[in-house]
C-alpha cells in the first residue's frame, strides 16, 4: 500500500495519530497536541485515513515515507523528537509508548 501522495504535514498528522494509539487512550491532549501542529483539517483528513487501516497497513504507510520525509539522521532524529513531544503530551510516557519509540528508533 503507498500513500506517497500525503504532504509532510499530513504524514506528520498520520504518524502522531498512529503512535498515539498504541497504548489504546487517545487523550484530548494528544489529539489537542496534534490539532495545533497541523491544523484541523488536516488532523481530520489523517485520523479518517488512520481509522481505515489495519495496524499493519498503518505502519506500513509510514515506512513507505522513509525516503521522502526522514532519509537523514537528522530528519529521523526530528521527528523522534516529535513523537517523544506527544507521548509527553497527556504526561504519561508510559512502558507502551516507550517500547513503540524503541520500535520506530530501529524500524525507521
Amino acid at each position: 500500500m503507498s500513500n506517497l501522495k500525503w504532504s509532510y504535514n499530513e504524514f506528520l498528522a498520520f504518524l502522531l495519530i498512529y503512535i498515539s494509539n498504541v497504548d489504546m487512550d487517545f487523550s484530548d491532549a494528544e489529539k489537542d497536541y496534534i490539532r495545533v501542529r497541523v491544523g484541523n483539517e488536516t488532523y481530520d483528513k489523517m485520523y479518517a485515513e488512520f481509522d481505515t487501516m489495519t495496524d499493519y497497513q498503518a505502519f506500513e504507510s509510514i515506512l513507505d515515507y522513509k525516503g521522502v520525509y526522514y532519509p537523514t539522521p537528522e530528519q529521523k532524529q526530528e521527528l523522534l523528537d516529535k513523537m517523544i513531544a506527544i507521548f509527553n503530551a497527556d504526561m504519561e510516557f508510559n512502558i507502551m509508548e516507550k517500547e513503540l519509540l524503541h520500535f520506530m528508533e530501529r524500524m525507521m
